[in-house]
């Protein structure tokens, strides 16, 4: 199996050590290669050179870079990376959210994972977390998740989808796992009932997704993040994946996408991607 490409940004907070333990769960069932990426947010033109020194426009801010990236690099040298196939590391200046987004162009990583706090109130109203601006913002799928999940095992997926959208595809990282856990795909058709699609177009998609329908069950409704959280209490599931918009800042204002809303308020690995 060609391993799948994964992008965790870090902060080196515990919520950036969840997300490795999780990264480090599917690498055991998964060929994974790892990039670890660590953002210092700058106000000024910075860089590192060739020799890995910081070059910065503003000298009186050059000394406390180096710092951050001294500090950086004994961060990257204690974390436990030997379940991947390969490990990079990259430390780049900018803001949090515009950088991973603009590093990551569809093809260039299978999976972003990164650990969040979530937004709640006038934050999530406003701007919202780190994570869920690269949801809005990324090509690339990102999954996010609150807490430790050092447990985690994909038994029950719950996919929530624009089926009968013809552009309808089930990202690379997610079949992965599907696969390699030997999980029941839930699968709620996010449109409306009354044009719900049929048995054989399901059977069909599945089978160009390279799934069986056999570890398949079909939920067509009509989806609110509510409905995701009373589905998800009654039959626990491990892993909720779901496919977004993109929204500019205005537009979120007044609707909230469901992807980002349970990027903020829900204690479970979500996985959330683009069509």
């Amino acid at each position: 199996m060609e391993p799948i490409k994964i992008l965790l940004p870090t902060d080196f907070s515990p919520q950036a050590e969840h997300a490795l333990v999780l990264a480090r769960k599917i690498a055991e069932k998964v060929p994974a290669n790892l990039e670890l990426l660590h953002i210092i947010p700058c106000r000024t033109e910075a860089r590192l050179n060739e020799s890995g020194q910081v070059e910065v426009e503003e000298d009186s801010v050059q000394g406390y870079l180096n710092a951050q990236v001294v500090a950086a690099r004994k961060g990257f040298e204690m974390y436990n990376t030997s379940a991947f196939s390969s490990v990079k590391h990259d430390i780049v200046f900018g803001p949090i959210a515009s950088t991973i987004v603009m590093k990551t162009p569809k093809g260039a990583y299978d999976l972003i994972i990164m650990g969040t706090k979530g937004a709640f109130g006038m934050k999530e109203f406003f701007s919202g977390s780190s994570t869920q601006q690269v949801v809005r913002g990324s090509q690339t799928p990102v999954l996010s998740l609150m807490c430790d999940r050092s447990d985690w095992d994909v038994k029950n997926v719950l996919l929530i989808h624009q089926l009968d959208n013809k552009q309808a595809q089930i990202p690379k990282a997610l079949k992965a796992l599907v696969k390699a856990f030997g999980s029941t795909l839930h699968i709620f058709s996010n449109n409306d009932p009354k044009s719900a699609v049929s048995e054989s177009a399901m059977k069909d998609f599945l089978e160009k997704e390279g799934l069986s329908e056999e570890n398949t069950v079909i939920h067509p409704n009509g989806i609110s993040e509510q409905q995701i959280i009373h589905f998800d209490q009654r039959y626990q599931m491990d892993l909720i994946a779901v496919a977004t918009e993109g929204r500019s800042a205005l537009s979120q204002i007044f609707r909230a996408d469901v992807a980002e809303k349970l990027v903020n308020h829900m204690y479970k690995p979500i996985m959330s991607f683009h069509i």
